[in-house]
């Protein structure tokens, strides 16, 4: 099947408000570790993959911009890589399998950019070329980044579909997870069995370096160390993975006893983090402001904290002095496609917050239809963060210590979903459970099936 990726290319164009030229994206080269002739992974850049679908390296993509004609150039077939690796696809093959006009090799590519009235690329790319071309200004090529940018922030429905399918494959990875835990494991070993169903369905890459932490560890929000010993049956997993499939990726994030039964203590916490999440559904749809989707998960767990009794004090004076960032310290989410954290975060709204609450905000925008976002809330108890705030005197007053410390071994908590946005709402692409009834009936009977076979 051919990607239609001519659309994508007519998307950047509409975003362009250039007249002439030529657009000059080059992919990846294959590159050695050090000073090895051991191939480092290789994985397309995500604009070239994007304007293409190729997936192979030392390519370039030249459109030009009045006609839209597409012509990829790919490198000239070199006889000591025939030796180890065959033969390439021919110029034939390469326009039939791509949705390009014409395929080239790129000897050819100098002669073609030498008559252009002007060379766009895009701004992190060092290109040089033997022939004199007249290369766009730093303004012109930013232009070019944000309108691929936008253009990739608005997904076309073959591309949901391919995040549908990477969230299918790490819904079913994190439910083998739950399936196999058990106190007295290794946290690696959970690594290994997320890692065995995505290969098993064909994602052979990880969308990023995932993270399995048990108890303590869970309250590290990018914890990857994934090797130490799950010590009790009461300890709260957190995994954060998601596969990479045809080079869109998912992110999804479970949390989960690894006894099969949630603590009083860990399903409060667990509760307050599932109330922000379905918050933030209920607010979510084309028009909303990110920001605001956020405000309303910080407002929900400041509610639910103080109804535990770990925060003292009116709500939205707790807000207002940011007490709540020390529990929920990260944004709630971030744009997802062919990168984890996908193009578009601030390309037109302005600048970071500088506030506690919004500091780490990974998006400011206002959403659209056919965005696909991720909306994870989380609760931390992590020392390092709540112990300035409880022994600042403007903020000491707000925490209970008492209950804090009695909440402390829950760790960390984060419920992770991938979701498409629409005109009226959204709709979830990601099926791994999370409720709390669901997953404690998962684990018993995946227990139940164990004892059997013992």
């Amino acid at each position: 099947m051919v990607l239609p990726t001519r659309q994508n290319v007519q998307k950047v164009l509409q975003h362009f408000d250039r007249k002439d030229g030529v657009i000059v994206v080059k992919g990846k080269v294959l590159e050695e570790r050090d000073d090895t002739d051991v191939e480092v992974d290789f994985r397309q850049e995500s604009s070239f993959y994007y304007l293409t679908g190729v997936a192979e390296p030392g390519f370039y993509v030249a459109i030009d911009v009045a006609t839209q004609r597409i012509q990829l150039f790919a490198p000239p077939v070199n006889p000591d890589d025939v030796i180890w690796m065959g033969l390439p696809d021919s110029l034939e093959t390469l326009q039939a399998k791509y949705d390009v006009d014409e395929a080239l090799y790129t000897t050819d590519l100098d002669a073609r950019l030498k008559a252009a009235s002007a060379v766009y690329t895009i701004p992190q790319f060092k290109l040089s070329f033997d022939a004199p071309v007249k290369m766009a200004s730093e303004e012109d090529n930013k232009a070019l980044y944000a309108a691929i940018a936008e253009a990739r922030c608005v997904k076309a429905d073959w591309e949901i579909e391919a995040i549908r399918k990477s969230n299918k494959i790490s819904s079913d990875a994190h439910v083998k997870v739950m399936e196999a835990v058990k106190a007295g494991m290794n946290e690696s070993e959970l690594y290994s069995a997320f890692l065995n169903e995505s290969i098993r369905q064909g994602a052979f890459n990880q969308s990023y370096l995932p993270i399995f932490g048990a108890g303590k560890n869970a309250a590290t929000l990018h914890y990857n160390k994934n090797n130490a010993t799950i010590e009790n049956a009461t300890d709260l997993i957190l995994v954060d993975a998601g596969a990479e499939y045809n080079y869109y990726t998912s992110d999804i994030t479970r949390t989960f006893p690894a006894g099969g039964k949630f603590t009083d203590e860990a399903a409060t916490i667990y509760s307050v983090v599932l109330d922000m999440q379905k918050a933030c559904f209920a607010k979510l749809k084309a028009g909303a402001v990110w920001e605001d989707i956020h405000t309303v998960a910080l407002e929900v767990a400041c509610e639910g904290l103080v109804k535990a009794g770990i925060l003292i004090g009116d709500k939205q004076e707790l807000l207002d002095k940011d007490v709540v960032a020390a529990f929920f310290p990260h944004g709630i989410g971030h744009m997802l496609g062919i990168d984890v954290h996908d193009v578009a975060a601030y390309c037109t709204s302005g600048e970071r917050i500088n506030r506690p609450s919004y500091r780490y905000l990974r998006m400011r925008r206002t959403l659209a239809a056919g965005n696909v976002v991720t909306v994870e809330p989380g609760v931390y108890f992590c020392d390092f963060i709540i112990d300035p705030v409880v022994k600042a005197p403007e903020t000491s007053k707000y925490i209970n210590v008492e209950m804090l410390n009695k909440y402390k071994s829950v760790g960390g908590v984060r419920i992770e979903d991938n979701v498409v946005v629409t005109e009226e709402g959204y709709y979830n692409l990601t099926t791994a459970p999370k409720e709390i009834a669901e997953i404690e009936a998962l684990m018993a009977e995946a227990s139940s099936k164990k004892r059997k076979l013992e």
